[in-house]
């Protein structure tokens, strides 16, 4: 809780230098703040109280209280009015800060309330008994597991913040709330921008907006629009950095090498970590999925595996899914299994390998289609065209879409089986065995 600022005015560095997650070293606060009880007063009588200052920077504040009439705790975030250097400074904060009123969502700091008061901008906000991250991380190492509780509660918050045009700038550890009870909030949307308009490292004014270490490398490209591939890029430092306690600077180094941590992870972290952004993931629920499947992937075999008796072939099988990860998932739990699988990321090759195969005399037995593809030809239209070169073709629906029609009456669309996404290795394994036991008992009738 005590770290929500990071930046000020350059002056020489203090004697002790700050953390990763207060920002870049040499920043310091040059604004002298009002103590709690001069806040108390300078605010509307009998609204608030507040007893201590919990945090500092450059370019606010942050104070513990107690809103009155509602009899709740608070914190206040004070901004001085100085560093607005155009007319509409104060507007675009209170644009902004009913925008963040507005947002209701459980791993998000709610705000209360906002105004002006003195020399300074003020919005009022839930407050969290607790710590926030880099406290946590400054006196104990995250495990693993802690690692994958907070990053998907904090890809939830970005994708609800993404979806209302909002992009947070400055995904840190110091942002990251963790509550006595063990609730996770996302905090301080204070440099949160919409995706339409410009931003870097640096405003007009010279301010600094964000973090360097977690800033994606777009945010140094003055011509760059900003957007929300940002969040994902320092969500992925962040979460590598709970995983090491190290920031990933140049040819860094594995979580798994370094602390041995599962491997498995590590293809989520570079992914997120691109440079370019458009390879990165499109968005935090696509980040989210992604992990999750990560961990359902089979370890890697150790260097001599003893060598597996062969199965014998099961089917073949044609794969249309254009999510890479969870491809791979499917590819490789079905070799595993002893099918042959031809795998495609778009409808039109699908149609093309299954037409193919029919004039090889070498068949699919089964097609397995994910119903959306965004940059191609989708499932639905696939199998349409499946189903005039083959009547009988077999075919599994899948999508994360349950409310569908075709999902919810996959016959209707000439499916025989139906595989609600997310899913894992056992679900994918029984529902392509029920597909194929009923077209064998339909070929005995």
């Amino acid at each position: 809780m005590k770290r929500f600022f990071s930046f000020g005015k350059r002056t020489q560095p203090a004697k002790a230098a700050p953390s990763v997650s207060d920002g870049v070293a040499g920043w310091a606060p040059m604004q002298i703040y009002p103590s709690p009880e001069e806040l108390t007063s300078m605010m509307p009588k009998d609204e608030y109280f507040f007893d201590s200052l919990i945090g500092q920077g450059g370019m606010g504040a942050v104070f513990r209280g107690r809103q009155l009439k509602l009899d709740r705790a608070v914190a206040i975030k004070i901004l001085h009015r100085q560093h607005g250097t155009d007319y509409s400074y104060a507007e675009r904060f209170r644009r902004e800060a009913q925008v963040l009123a507005q947002m209701n969502h459980p791993n998000i700091v709610s705000v209360y309330d906002f105004g002006v008061v003195g020399d300074y901008l003020y919005y009022v906000m839930e407050y969290i008994s607790g710590q926030d991250l880099h406290q946590l991380m400054g006196t104990r190492q995250i495990s693993q597991a802690q690692a994958l509780e907070i990053v998907p509660a904090i890809c939830d918050a970005l994708s609800y913040a993404h979806a209302k045009g909002l992009v947070h700038r400055d995904i840190k550890p110091a942002n990251v709330l963790i509550s006595t009870d063990g609730r996770i909030k996302l905090a301080d949307f204070g440099l949160a921008k919409h995706f339409d308009k410009p931003s870097t490292m640096l405003t007009r004014s010279n301010m600094a907006m964000g973090t360097p270490e977690y800033a994606a490398p777009e945010q140094y490209d003055t011509q760059a629009v900003v957007d929300h591939r940002a969040d994902i890029y320092a969500l992925g430092v962040v979460f590598y950095q709970m995983l090491t306690g190290t920031i990933p600077r140049g040819a860094w180094q594995p979580p798994s090498a370094l602390t041995g941590t599962d491997p498995r992870l590590e293809t989520v972290i570079v992914r997120a970590l691109l440079p370019d952004r458009n390879q990165r993931y499109a968005n935090a629920a696509e980040f989210k999925q992604a992990l999750i499947s990560s961990i359902t992937l089979p370890l890697a075999p150790p260097k001599i595996p003893p060598t597996p008796a062969a199965k014998p072939l099961q089917g073949r099988v044609l794969v249309l899914e254009d999510d890479l990860l969870l491809r791979q998932l499917i590819v490789r739990n079905l070799k595993n299994e002893g099918f042959e699988i031809v795998e495609t990321g778009d409808g039109r090759d699908t149609v093309k390998r299954y037409s193919e195969a029919l004039m090889a005399n070498q068949p699919f037995d089964l097609v397995l289609i994910d119903l959306t593809i965004p940059m191609g030809m989708g499932g639905a239209q696939a199998m349409e065209q499946l189903r005039q070169i083959d009547p009988q073709v077999d075919a599994i629906v899948s999508s994360g879409n349950r409310y569908d029609p075709t999902m919810l009456d996959p016959g209707e669309y000439g499916f025989t089986g139906i595989l609600p996404k997310p899913y894992d290795s056992a679900q994918l394994i029984h529902v392509v065995r029920q597909v194929l036991e009923r077209r064998r008992q339909k070929s005995l009738d």
